[in-house]
């Protein structure tokens, strides 16, 4: 009985040993399987890395943009403006910014906001040298500054041959110095084009805005720096951050949001100063509206709103704004039904007015029993491009809502009414887009204006037009 417990007990004992010995030694072992197995995954990825294996595309991308960075840093500059100071402060320093060099002469360009109202100005390179800069000039509505740097070689950027090839989703790249880390780059996409926030307005009266805009980081001190496309070629230049947040010292941090100056821009401004010292800008004679205003206010300024007739009916042309009906202003289909019913001896005095000459007159007319209709009149508050594709137009571009006589506009043809599309083949989709894009095209050249006419038999037509240069921009 006695042997029969001891067994027991030694079985037990022997049983409960090889229990802990396998607690202990089995998460040894686990940790020492996932070890193999972490290890050969490490070894495995290696390879797919590997120079000639398909994850090796990682490294010519991380090369591409060295190379993009070794381009750029020669010919991108950090930009000091100063006031003179008092006592021992002998200068003291108002702004800071970036700029880029622009030619081998020594010319350089930066923002108007970074070196405005500056009585000294510096320009420092990479390899850590610093010139004294003088302006050459700057316009303030389209905020470009150019700046001369004396007695020293300098390493022109190389600027994109086309800038029609530049669209969203292309990768971009931004330099400068943001929160003065100087000679900084970020990369990112061109998230839009054409784009009009409003900053220049807030800066000066009437400023132009044709912003590209990107994601790639952009902080105060970007401010003049260039923007440059995947080859390291300059496609334009940090201006503005879009932001409703501000930083303790008032400025706005980057949120996703940076907007540049196109180069079409900046190579109009800088070729006229470069040439005279002095920036005029194309005028070509035209006011213009969004597609989504209302039809009763396309006759421009001044302008009555009405009924617009959207079908030619009794000699009416299509766009003839019926303005009142027997001295009653109309505004809709009911009510000028309601008072053409009014009526007594079956004729109506109609006020009219004619977008195309800007004039208005008036008319007796015969109503028939079946006049008028929905399709033949469009309401004063039916927005312009609904009543454009109900006609199988375009649903861009902007209207024209009144164009002056002599004018460049008025030479070539163009009428109110008329939508725009394109200007030298680039398309427009906003009146500020529009302003600034022909502003960018120097004054006494030729453009070619896509334009689509309502009331044309062949709507869509390109025009040429030579602008002129508007007074208040000499």
């Amino acid at each position: 009985m006695r042997t029969s417990l001891h067994r027991t007990i030694a079985m037990t004992i022997a049983v409960l040993a090889t229990t802990i010995g396998a607690m202990v030694v089995l998460p040894s072992f686990v940790r020492h399987v996932e070890f193999e197995r972490s290890g050969a995954r490490v070894e495995r990825a290696a390879l797919h890395l590997a120079p000639g294996a398909p994850g090796d595309i990682l490294q010519q991308f991380s090369n591409a943009t060295r190379a993009v960075a070794r381009r750029m840093r020669p010919s991108v500059v950090h930009v000091s403006s100063a006031h003179p100071g008092e006592g021992r402060q002998r200068w003291n320093l108002i702004g800071n910014g970036s700029g880029w060099v622009w030619n081998a002469a020594g010319h350089v360009v930066t923002n108007h906001h970074v070196v405005d109202g500056a009585s000294r100005i510096e320009v420092q390179f990479h390899d850590g040298t610093v010139h004294e800069a003088q302006l050459v000039g700057s316009d303030p509505l389209t905020d470009i500054a150019l700046l001369k740097v004396g007695g020293t070689s300098l390493i022109p950027t190389t600027r994109h041959p086309d800038f029609r090839d530049v669209e969203q989703g292309d990768l971009v790249f931004a330099f400068g110095s943001p929160l003065d880390f100087r000679f900084s780059m970020s990369s990112g996409l061109v998230s839009g084009m054409g784009r009009s926030a409003g900053i220049m307005a807030n800066r000066w009266q009437d400023g132009y805005e044709d912003f590209i805009q990107v994601d790639a980081a952009i902080n105060p001190g970007n401010s003049g720096g260039p923007l440059t496309d995947a080859q390291g070629r300059v496609i334009g230049m940090n201006t503005a951050i879009a932001t409703r947040h501000e930083g303790p010292d008032g400025e706005g941090r980057f949120s996703g949001i940076g907007l540049a100056i196109p180069l079409p821009m900046i190579e109009s401004v800088v070729g006229q100063l470069l040439k005279t010292g002095d920036v005029r800008k194309g005028f070509l004679g035209i006011s213009v509206a969004e597609p989504n205003q209302p039809l009763g206010e396309l006759g421009g300024r001044g302008a009555p709103a009405g009924l617009v007739v959207a079908e030619t009916i009794d000699g009416l042309p299509v766009g003839t704004v019926i303005v009142a009906c027997n001295d009653e202003r109309v505004f809709t289909s009911d009510a000028f039904r309601a008072a053409c019913d009014a009526d007594d001896d079956g004729t109506v005095a109609l006020s009219l007015f004619d977008l195309r000459s800007l004039k208005m007159s008036d008319r007796q007319f015969d109503v028939p029993a079946t006049w008028p209709t929905t399709q033949t009149f469009a309401d004063a508050n039916t927005p312009f491009h609904r009543f454009i594709t109900a006609r199988g137009g375009p649903t861009g571009g902007v209207v024209v809502t009144m164009c002056q006589p002599d004018s460049p506009a008025a030479t070539c043809g163009l009428q109110a009414g008329d939508l725009i599309l394109e200007i030298n083949d680039r398309p427009i989709r906003t009146s500020a887009q529009l302003r600034s894009t022909v502003s960018s095209v120097p004054p006494d050249e030729t453009i070619w204006i896509k334009t689509w006419r309502w009331h044309a038999s062949t709507p869509e037509a390109v025009r040429r037009a030579t602008l002129t240069t508007h007074p208040r921009d000499r």
